[in-house]
C-alpha cells in the first residue's frame, strides 16, 4: 500500500491548484462517481470517499483512491443522511477493497442545484467529518459540474477548492469493487398485485454483504416508495403548471374583453359629439330662416317655431337618446343643445349671432371677411343670417363658385 501512494506523474489538472492541501483523485473513482451520479437521475446521493492523508515535503496532500456507496441513507426535512447501517457496510467494504485505507470525506449530489453549498450539509460536514483532512465533494450530475469543499487553517469554515487533480494508476481496488458493486440500482417490475418478481443477488461475497445488499426484500420496498414518491411530485408539478397555465388564459380573455370595450366605448363618444355638431348646425340655420322677416311675418315665424319644437323635437329626442350614454359630461352637453323651447341658442363655431329684425329695428352686425361654412349650412341662409336679403349670388362671384348647393362644411369662403 506504501508504494501505491507515492506522488504520481500521469496526472491532469483540474482548475487551478492555489495554496493549502492538495487533493488527488484517481480517475476509476472520479468516473464511478459521476456515473453514480447520473444513475440517481433527479435523486439525491451520497458515498464514502477513501484514501490517504499525507505530507509530502510539507506539503499536504490527498489522495482519494477509492469510492463507497451510500447506501442506507435515510431522508429527513428534505435532506439524506448516512446511518448506521451505512457505516457498518462502508466498514465492510473497505476491509474487503480498501484495507489500510481511511474515510477521507464523503460525495454529496444535487441535481439541477449547481455545486453551491448547502449550508445545512455543511453543518452535517462539521459534524460528522471533523478532520481536517475529510473533505465534501458536491456534484450536480444534470450540470455536469462538481467541486471540492475543504476546511480552513482554523477550521471554522469551508470553502471551495480552487482545483484539484486526477491521476491515473493501476487501481486494482477500485476496480475490483466497481465490478462488485455498479453504479445503476437494480429495477424492480411490479407483475401483478399479489406477485413482485425480486432482483436476483448476482454475486454475494460474504454473509455480511448479503445483509446489507439492495436486493434484499426490504431494499425492494424501500426503492418503491422512492419510486412512488417521485411520481407524485412530478403529477403534483403537473398539475400546478396546468393550474398557471389556466390562469394566465383567462387573464387573457379579460384582458382582451376590456380593451374591446374600451375601444367601443370611444368609438360611441365620438360618434355623439358628430351627431350633436350635426343637429345644433341644423337648428340654427332652421332658427335664422323662421326668424327672418323675407320667409314670413314675425307672427308666422313664431308660430312655426312652436310647432317645430312640438313635433320635429320630438323626432330628434327618438333619433339621439341621451339617456343611452353613462358619460354624464356627454348627456350634460346635449341637454345644453335642447333644452330651450326645443331650439338651439348658443351659435355655432365662427357664427354670430342672428341678424336682428327690421321690426325690432336693432342695430345690424359687422359682416366678416371670411366665414367657416358649418355642417347643415346654406349660402342662402348664410346671405340671410348677415345681410338679411339674398345675396347668393353676390358670394358665388366673389368665391368663384357656380353652384350654390355645391358647398363643403369646413371650407372658408369671402363675404362681400
Amino acid at each position: 500500500m506504501n508504494d501505491f501512494f507515492t506522488l504520481p506523474t500521469n496526472i491532469k489538472q483540474i482548475g487551478s491548484i492555489g495554496d493549502g492541501m492538495r487533493i488527488y483523485m484517481e480517475d476509476y473513482v472520479c468516473t464511478y462517481l459521476n456515473q453514480y451520479a447520473q444513475a440517481g437521475g433527479y435523486d439525491e446521493r451520497l458515498a464514502l470517499l477513501v484514501g490517504r492523508y499525507l505530507l509530502i515535503d510539507g506539503q499536504p496532500i490527498l489522495f482519494i483512491s477509492g469510492a463507497i456507496q451510500g447506501k442506507y441513507t435515510e431522508s429527513k426535512d428534505g435532506l439524506l443522511y448516512f446511518t448506521e447501517k451505512t457505516s457498518a457496510y462502508a466498514e465492510a467494504m473497505k476491509a474487503e477493497f480498501f484495507e489500510g485505507m481511511e474515510i477521507v470525506g464523503w460525495m454529496q449530489t444535487q441535481p439541477g442545484y449547481g455545486i453551491y453549498l448547502n449550508q445545512q450539509y455543511a453543518s452535517y460536514h462539521f459534524r460528522e467529518f471533523p478532520k481536517i483532512n475529510q473533505v465534501m465533494f458536491v456534484i450536480d450530475p444534470l450540470e455536469n459540474v462538481n467541486a471540492f469543499y475543504t476546511y480552513n487553517d482554523d477550521r471554522t469554515t469551508l470553502t471551495e477548492a480552487r482545483g484539484y487533480f486526477i491521476y491515473y494508476d493501476r487501481n486494482t481496488y477500485m476496480h475490483e469493487y466497481m465490478l462488485s458493486n455498479k453504479a445503476t440500482e437494480p429495477e424492480y417490475t411490479s407483475q401483478s398485485a399479489s406477485y413482485v418478481e425480486m432482483p436476483k443477488i448476482e454475486r454475494v461475497e460474504s454473509n455480511e454483504e448479503a445483509l446489507y445488499s439492495d436486493s434484499s426484500p426490504e431494499g425492494a420496498i424501500r426503492k418503491r416508495q422512492e419510486q412512488r414518491h417521485t411520481k407524485k411530485s412530478i403529477r403534483e408539478q403537473k398539475r400546478t403548471l396546468n393550474l398557471l397555465v389556466s390562469m394566465s388564459a383567462v387573464l387573457f380573455v379579460v384582458s382582451f374583453v376590456l380593451g374591446a370595450g374600451l375601444i367601443q366605448g370611444q368609438t360611441r363618444i365620438e360618434s355623439m359629439e358628430t351627431q350633436i355638431i350635426q343637429l345644433s348646425a341644423a337648428y340654427r340655420n332652421l332658427y335664422t330662416q323662421m326668424a327672418n322677416p323675407v320667409f314670413a311675418p314675425a307672427s308666422e315665424a313664431t308660430a312655426m317655431i312652436d310647432e317645430y319644437a312640438e313635433n320635429d323635437m320630438a323626432e330628434s329626442a327618438e333619433l339621439i337618446d341621451i339617456t343611452e350614454y353613462e358619460e354624464p359630461e356627454m348627456a350634460e352637453a346635449m341637454a345644453e343643445v335642447l333644452e330651450i323651447d326645443g331650439i338651439p341658442v348658443n351659435p355655432p363655431i365662427n357664427m354670430p349671432s342672428p341678424v336682428p329684425t327690421p321690426e325690432n329695428q336693432q342695430a345690424i352686425r359687422s359682416i366678416p371677411e371670411f366665414y367657416v361654412i358649418q355642417p347643415g349650412d346654406s349660402l342662402s341662409a348664410i346671405s340671410l343670417y348677415f345681410y338679411g336679403a339674398d345675396r347668393v349670388e353676390d358670394i358665388l362671384a366673389l368665391n368663384g363658385l357656380e353652384d350654390a348647393d355645391m358647398i363643403i362644411a369646413g371650407r372658408t369662403i369671402m363675404l362681400p
